[in-house]
């Protein structure tokens, strides 16, 4: 059975008889390799042979996907970022100046476009080149960046906390106060969602938020700065103006293809049916974003967590600002928006290469598997044009996994967690350390804090290389030392030039570790003289094992 990854950036599956397909087929160089479009497929590259397992939607029916049906974004999500970028270690790169599909079968690279013919461009003999010459020509970096305390300091969101304890106010102000008290350094607070009594109405639910102004001034107070969740979705008793379908919303609203006069296109996501704001007309994104920075202004916080921008909300029969455009090119229109607040958090969007919004890792189980999928995730995201990255919240993001004496949640595996993050761009925790952990392993978390905060002038060194350059902040191996045999090494990355980081994210305490040519010193001041493999065992809980290059 011939295996293949699809993946389809374009409003209508290849497979309904879309019209004035161009196809490209690409033959691999010796030993060539190739990454990119999809963060959330990171830990499957380089690419082989893939193929779909989930459902997928034909007419707002979800389809079984036989076990050989390619991966179709346009009806499946990636919960991530995307791009129509690959990229080869051998030079090459391959763009889209609107979405495609590609797949893969033995390392040979075919290539279909309802828009243009797509060919690979020779770019030089590296990994490095080929994403220099790529950033250069289509997705620039102006010098713009997120705000300096994101990448400085740990921030705090109160998601876990408030699934697990009740979300309002009450519990969002003990947990601010809990924080202050607890002594972790701390730049940035996020109130995640469940402030609203309406999605798309920018005011808080006055019986469980009464005085959110309160809130955010008590996190200013502390020296903090508050960031809010918020999204897109305008549910149906949010806005009578937009939703019931009055003459002055159809200009506002994405419209139904079958019947775009009267009907505004249906969204389907997590909490529901919703319709939604066309952000693809730019003067409509300015009265979002207008609305957003008014939102923020009346109560004090700095910016927001904007969730969403996943294509597959969008059934098939969305109509947009131009008739060409697809549920992608939305979800590149919704990362402009965070263009306007320095800080700002991603967890989906298309092509936002070249923008200075911060890319999060999307929302991970409290499992070791789900932890080692972070490393080659956060990578491809930098190769992507995304250098602002950091993983998901520390531990994991699903609420389910820190019940009150539950027994699902493992002490190590939040410590490794935290550990894994402490040298990436950012660490953001949610679940908080001084509740979930005995008094010794909260101490051993907040070690790991200070550390990052240690390390925040060589990280912002890094974050001002990459608004000028592009160039991504965690670099793979292959990245920075091609030709090594690295293209496979997931389980390490690099900070810069200069740091390898090499968490440990297996429960047996164990880590292999590849130092390249050079002399380097450890975490414990011993040194190394590359190339050489570290085979470390029994690794204690209270070490992170990164390297220092300190010579040639």
């Amino acid at each position: 059975m011939r295996l293949r990854f699809l993946i389809l950036f374009a409003l209508m599956p290849l497979a309904l008889g879309a019209q004035n397909v161009f196809t490209t087929d690409i033959a691999p160089l010796d030993g060539e390799c190739w990454w990119g479009a999809l963060v959330n497929k990171g830990y499957a590259q380089p690419y082989t042979d893939f193929h779909a397992s989930d459902n997928y939607y034909i007419d707002d029916k979800e389809v079984p996907a036989p076990s050989d049906k390619p991966f179709d974004l346009s009806n499946m999500s990636c919960k991530s970022v995307s791009a129509p970028v690959l990229l080869s270690n051998r030079g090459r790169y391959v763009w889209g100046n609107h979405p495609f599909a590609f797949s893969f079968k033995d390392g040979a690279l075919h290539i279909e476009s309802q828009f243009e013919k797509i060919e690979a461009v020779e770019a030089g003999k590296t990994l490095k080149d080929a994403y220099k010459a790529v950033c250069a020509a289509h997705f620039p970096f102006d010098g713009r960046e997120p705000a300096e305390l994101m990448f400085t300091k740990p921030q705090f969101n109160n998601w876990i906390e408030t699934v697990v304890l009740g979300i309002n106010q009450e519990n969002a102000e003990k947990f601010v106060d809990a924080l202050h008290a607890s002594g972790f350094p701390c730049g940035v607070v996020m109130i995640d969602g469940g402030w609203q009594r309406y999605h798309g109405r920018r005011d808080f639910n006055p019986e469980t938020f009464p005085d959110a102004k309160h809130l955010f001034d008590k996190i200013s107070g502390y020296g903090y700065k508050g960031v809010l969740w918020v999204a897109y979705f305008l549910s149906a008793d949010s806005r009578p103006e937009y939703v019931n379908y009055k003459p002055e919303a159809q200009n506002i609203l994405v419209r139904s293809k079958d019947n775009p006069k009267h009907d505004a296109a249906l969204v389907w996501w997590w909490n529901g049916i919703s319709v939604t704001m066309d952000l693809t007309a730019p003067a409509i994104r300015q009265k979002f974003t207008d609305e957003l920075r008014d939102f923020a202004n009346r109560f004090g916080f700095e910016g927001f967590k904007f969730d969403g921008g996943d294509p597959e909300y969008f059934r098939g029969n969305a109509l947009f600002s131009e008739p060409w455009m697809t549920p992608a090119d939305f979800g590149h229109a919704y990362a402009k928006v965070g263009e306007s607040f320095p800080y700002n958090e991603y967890r989906a969007a298309y092509n936002p290469g070249g923008l200075p919004i911060v890319v999060r890792h999307y929302d991970v189980g409290h499992t070791w598997e789900s932890m080692r999928a972070v490393i080659p995730d956060l990578l491809t995201a930098g190769l992507l044009g995304c250098p602002y990255v950091f993983a998901d919240m520390i531990g994991g993001g699903l609420g389910g996994s820190y019940e009150i004496g539950g027994p699902k949640f493992s002490h190590k595996m939040f410590i490794r967690s935290c550990q894994m993050q402490a040298l990436m761009p950012m660490m953001q925790f949610s679940a908080a350390p001084w509740r979930v952990l005995t008094p010794g392993e909260c101490e051993i978390c907040r070690k790991f804090a200070e550390l990052h905060v240690s390390f925040g002038p060589y990280i912002m060194e890094q974050v001002h290389l990459a608004s000028r350059t592009g160039e991504p902040i965690m670099r793979s191996m292959e990245y920075e030392y091609p030709g090594c045999g690295y293209e496979r090494v997931v389980s390490q990355f690099m900070l810069g030039p200069k740091y390898i980081v090499a968490p440990v994210l297996s429960e047996d305490d164990s880590q292999t570790v590849y130092l390249p040519k050079g002399k380097w010193r450890d975490d414990l001041g011993k040194t190394f003289k590359g190339p050489k493999v570290l085979h470390l065992q029994n690794v204690p809980l209270e070490r992170l094992p990164y390297y220092e290059k300190i010579g040639k």
